[in-house]
Order: structure tokens, then C-alpha cells, then sequence
């Protein structure tokens, strides 16, 4: 039997594992989808609308995670490419909840048509003081504006899918 050489042996493993390392997704990220964003923090999780410009349903927290993939596959997350929000600006006012149901989302496929009841986060941009967001105030169906301002909802689709996210800027008023 012929005798290899612990060189080509090594080369060939090094090329082997700088070409899956190409295609891992970066450490920390989900393998696809628009994934977390540090500027944002997540307020609560539901599901797009049932139908178009619909509104979301949600809450602070509605997904077992025994369960998540089994509700992915039933929403046909898979086939999400985007996400949009019908209208891009919410108002509300300061002590006034703001139920999610505010926000009108819709999942699309690649060709436009929409993709009912497919599970997102509600996410706000983090470090402002528009609306209170302690752990113990966020429970529920709404978030309550605390000062006048604008502040940046970013709803994201959150099934390990290709997915999409849009974003909703909350106006408050007193």
C-alpha cells in the first residue's frame, strides 16, 4: 500500500476546514434571517398580520421553545422574503398604552403575496427614554410612552428562515 505524506494529509485538512469555515454563519448569528441587533432591545414576540395591513398579534412572551419549530414550519416561514409595515409611523400619547395591534405588518413571499401568521419580534431602539421599558411594565399586549419623542420599533421575523424585518417609528405626544 502506498505510503501518504503527513504534508498532503495536513493540506488537504487545512483546505477542508478554511472551506466549511467559509460557509458557517459568524459566531453569534443565526444561520439565516436578519438576526439581533444590538440597538435594539425586544419587547415582545407574536405574529404578523392574518391578513394584508392587518394588525400583529403579541405579547411579551407567546412561544414555548419545544414548540418553535413545529409553529415555523406551520406558518410556512420558509417561504418569508419580507416584511412591511402598513403605515411606517404610529402615534401615540405619553401615559396612553399603545397595544402592538397598533402595528400593521405583513410577511411576503418573493412574489408579493402574503404569508399569514408567521412569528416576529417587537424590538425598540435601545437607550431612549420615550417609552418604559422595565421588565415589570412590558408584560401584557402594549408599551406605554413615557415622554414625548420618537423612538424606532424594529419588527423582525424570527424562525431560522431567510425572513425579513421593517421598522416603525412611534411619534408621542403629550
Amino acid at each position: 500500500m502506498p505510503r501518504r505524506s503527513s504534508l498532503g494529509v495536513a493540506s488537504r485538512l487545512v483546505v477542508l476546514t478554511a472551506a466549511s469555515l467559509a460557509f458557517a454563519p459568524p459566531p453569534g448569528q443565526p444561520p439565516r434571517g436578519p438576526g439581533a441587533n444590538e440597538d435594539f432591545a425586544q419587547l415582545a414576540e407574536g405574529y404578523t398580520s392574518d391578513f394584508v395591513e392587518g394588525p400583529v398579534e403579541a405579547g411579551y412572551r407567546m412561544f414555548s421553545a419545544p414548540d418553535f419549530g413545529d409553529v415555523c414550519a406551520r406558518a410556512r416561514a420558509d417561504e418569508v422574503r419580507s416584511l412591511r409595515a402598513t403605515p411606517a409611523r404610529v402615534d401615540g400619547h405619553v401615559g396612553v398604552p399603545v397595544p402592538y395591534a397598533a402595528l400593521k405588518v405583513d410577511a411576503l413571499d418573493a412574489l408579493g403575496v402574503l404569508v399569514p401568521k408567521v412569528p416576529i419580534a417587537i424590538e425598540s431602539e435601545m437607550w431612549s427614554g420615550v417609552l418604559d421599558v422595565r421588565q415589570d411594565h412590558i408584560g401584557g399586549d402594549n408599551v406605554t410612552p413615557k415622554a414625548p419623542g420618537a423612538i424606532k420599533l424594529r419588527v423582525r421575523t424570527i424562525c431560522d428562515a431567510p425572513g425579513g424585518e421593517t421598522f416603525v417609528t412611534l411619534t408621542v405626544v403629550r
